[in-house]
């Protein structure tokens, strides 16, 4: 203490837990708390990063992720952030192996959202909806059980697009719309940090200095009716006359982009470098920001692109409300591609041009890490909320399944046969032992 009787000794850090799919190996998703981590350093925050497994990722600088169910019990949380990504949704996640094998395919995506803001409620701190985004409307049942009491119980509430606000319509309250976060990147890692990164790429790949890297990226799903040796062809049609060295890189091995790009490997006959080893995000964000030109299905790819400069093109197969919702934010509607033969015309006319996110992007997004800041800070304005939404929560929960689910610790086998034995059997009696 000093004379004045001001307390000069640190404050203690505070931990907010992020909410994500940080558990599969996809670099959109992966970004998120390595942003929000940069963001929130400066307020005196660090980031706890949890996923509906406690899976790792395989990409070394990816952040480690803990399950979400184990920070129920775990202590030291100050507040949760949920999201970023297309999260915001009850549809099964039978497409993403790890879930599947976890047997979490089912409530993998809930709980991002809603078991996030149980775990919150829980444990009484503030939540943060740190811009994921909503694919489709949500039926009138799942928004009267877990959406609207969801996003009641959230002391700040944002999304990425239009579409997502749309279907969210939150309940007698406002939602932002901040273009997605990962449109940072270009501040957390800059070009010219990721140097290093991109020199030991062309290292190992054997890209040589005469080498102008055409990034493609490709995923099941994405093709659609064209085949690989037909897009193979496309390719290389492309390339050749433009003096291209397409680079195939797998930004998502978690979702298949590894067996597709092998697959266009294996039916180009032009130089190229398959990129299915990924050493990490930051060799991924280098290989994007070193290319001529990015052309692919995932929409981090071209985020990422647009942060470096990389003029990039969005093949939008399946057609999802995310590709068309960001591009319009930078002005750039017309980097939105129905397939691949009109990806390759667009990409064709802006080979020559370059990428920028401009200035209303970066506003945008400090004004949204200011409200999370202002949002996290205090507990106490949303604590009658989160109580609100427990009620709400076991109140629907008893309605659906009586007090079977509340009772089962009671009434399990090993405690059963523990309360049948003859000392608990006189001690509830109250005969003593």
């Amino acid at each position: 203490m000093t004379s004045s009787g001001s307390d000069t000794r640190p404050q203690r850090r505070r931990t907010a837990l992020i909410s994500g799919t940080f558990d599969v190996g996809n670099f959109g998703d992966l970004l998120f708390p390595i942003v929000a981590a940069h963001r929130l350093r400066p307020f005196g925050w660090d980031v706890l990063a949890a996923s509906p497994t406690d899976g790792a990722s395989g990409l070394q600088d990816a952040a480690p992720s803990i399950a979400l169910a184990s920070a129920i019990g775990g202590g030291g949380l100050d507040a949760v952030l949920i999201g970023g990504g297309e999260i915001v949704h009850a549809f099964p996640a039978d497409f993403v192996a790890e879930y599947v094998r976890a047997g979490q395919a089912n409530q993998a995506y809930p709980a991002l959202w809603y078991g996030t803001t149980f775990v919150a409620s829980l444990l009484d701190v503030p939540i943060a909806w740190n811009a994921p985004g909503a694919p489709a409307p949500f039926s009138p049942t799942i928004r009267e059980a877990a959406l609207d009491p969801a996003l009641a119980a959230a002391d700040y509430v944002s999304v990425r697009d239009e579409a997502s606000l749309r279907f969210l319509q939150p309940e007698g309250g406002t939602a932002a719309q901040v273009p997605d976060t990962v449109a940072d990147l270009g501040n957390v890692w800059p070009a010219a940090s990721l140097a290093a990164d991109l020199h030991a790429l062309r290292q190992r790949k054997g890209i040589t200095s005469d080498d102008s890297l055409f990034a493609v990226q490709a995923r099941p799903g994405g093709l659609g009716n064209v085949s690989p040796e037909a897009l193979a062809a496309m390719i290389t049609d492309f390339a050749r006359p433009r003096g291209l060295t397409p680079l195939l890189l797998s930004l998502g091995p978690s979702l298949g982009d590894v067996e597709v790009l092998r697959q266009l490997s294996r039916a180009m006959p032009i130089r190229h470098v398959l990129l299915d080893d990924p050493a990490g995000l930051r060799e991924m964000a280098a290989a994007i920001a070193g290319a001529r030109l990015y052309v692919g299905n995932s929409m981090h790819g071209y985020v990422a692109a647009a942060c470096y400069g990389t003029p990039g093109v969005i093949v939008a197969r399946p057609a999802f409300h995310k590709f068309v919702g960001f591009a319009r934010q930078i002005d750039a509607a017309d980097d939105v591609a129905r397939n691949w033969p009109d990806a390759l015309e667009r990409a064709a006319l802006r080979i020559n041009t370059s990428a920028n996110l401009g200035s209303s992007v970066a506003s945008a997004l400090d004004r949204h890490w200011e409200q999370i800041v202002r949002a996290i800070d205090d507990p106490e304005p949303g604590r009658a909320r989160r109580v609100g939404f427990l009620r709400r929560a076991v109140t629907n929960s008893l309605g659906r399944n009586g007090f079977d689910a509340l009772l089962a610790p009671l009434v399990n086998d090993r405690v059963e046969r523990l309360w049948r034995t003859p000392t608990a059997s006189k001690a509830a009696a109250g005969t003593g032992a």
